[in-house]
């Protein structure tokens, strides 16, 4: 949805522009509302979807746009007609247009590509809550602020028992989205699979605003590619920011899957130190745990799968676009690894693909 949402704005501001080129009589100049809507709907798109670099570019072109249109609104609502565009006019118009066409190019250029859960044979809840780190969190109502959200992957039909069940930790330069590719593919073999992302008033990470649903993955991303030595520097403070986390996420895992449940606690660069304390701290309910930035293959530690759901921040790391997902499927091996020897159960990829192949038979 992001996705189109950029294309639609990009698409609005460059007939917006291109009205210019369609001037053979006087007439009303109609075509300028596309202005106004398209400030608006770039607007939306930050708040619905949060800050990026095509969201934030989009909404920079339309305030060139609207400021530039100013008097060809004025106009419109006095409902008077026109039969030419001034020289400026049309040099800034052509301006705005270039910049319009190569959002749009890019946007399309660099577009995430995934494949949904239902096609992959898993299934994907999404659970909503409210609340805090301290005083607890609650299945969030239908006009409360979302203060964490629980994702469920499972495989269908599911092949393993929920008193086991993963708790993938995401990194916050990635949050659940950024890992979904690997997620999906982790549960595709067999396993329960929960990750999280919260956002609560009482945990803070910068206590600037950039701690907001809509800026603190951009801004973690912006530090840590700014100065990433000061960024990892910081390691203490996320490791009593992801423990604080991770003990209320097992509150509401708990209360859906069963005081005897036991974690298997998987980890990406920051929440490292915070998972192996948590195992030496709760054997009975800790049966291990796994570092994902310890596979070599991986080259994007802490980012999560960007040659999939990022390919703009991916290029910026140097990576590139991974169709065949050859990354994430030896990520998914080596994890599946670690999880059965803590275990002593599981199996790989080759024995799901031949029970799957089975049960469509």
């Amino acid at each position: 949805m992001k996705l189109y949402g950029e294309i639609l704005i990009f698409i609005l501001l460059f007939i917006t522009n291109a009205r210019i080129l369609f001037v053979k009589h006087a007439k009303k100049d109609s075509l300028v509302m596309l202005a106004p809507v398209s400030f608006l709907l770039s607007i939306l798109q930050i708040f619905s979807m949060g800050v990026n670099v095509f969201s934030v570019f989009a909404l920079i072109v339309s305030i060139l746009v609207l400021l530039s249109n100013f008097h060809a609104l004025f106009r419109y609502s006095e409902r008077l007609f026109i039969d030419h565009y001034s020289p400026l006019m049309v040099v800034w118009a052509v301006f705005t247009m270039i910049l319009s066409g190569a959002g749009l190019a890019a946007s399309i250029y660099f577009f995430p590509f995934q494949t949904k859960s239902e096609k992959l044979n898993v299934s994907e809840i999404k659970l909503e809550y409210e609340g805090s780190i301290h005083g607890g969190f609650e299945e969030a109502g239908h006009f409360s602020k979302i203060n964490a959200t629980l994702y469920d992957f499972t495989l269908v039909p599911q092949l393993t028992q929920r008193d086991d069940v993963i708790l993938f930790i995401p990194d916050k330069r990635g949050d659940t989205e950024n890992y979904r590719p690997y997620l999906q593919l982790l549960a595709k073999q067999g396993y329960t699979v929960y990750s999280y992302d919260i956002f609560a008033s009482d945990l803070k990470w910068f206590y600037t605003p950039e701690d907001s649903k809509l800026l603190r993955r951009s801004a973690m991303v912006f530090h840590s590619l700014w100065n990433n030595q000061k960024f990892l520097a910081q390691k203490e403070f996320y490791t009593y920011n992801t423990m604080q986390e991770i003990q209320a996420i097992m509150t509401l895992l708990d209360e859906r899957c069963g005081k005897k449940c036991r974690y298997f606690l998987i980890s990406d660069v920051i929440a490292n130190t915070t998972v192996s304390d948590m195992q030496k701290l709760s054997p009975q309910k800790i049966s291990g745990f796994f570092c994902l930035d310890s596979i070599p293959a991986y080259k994007t530690p802490g980012y999560g799968c960007v040659e999939h759901t990022d390919p703009l921040l991916a290029l910026i790391l140097g990576q590139k676009r991974d169709f065949e997902k050859t990354v994430t499927i030896e990520m998914v091996e080596k994890t599946a690894e670690a999880i059965n020897t803590a275990w002593g159960i599981g199996i790989n990829l080759a024995q799901e693909e031949q029970i799957t192949e089975e049960t469509q038979q």
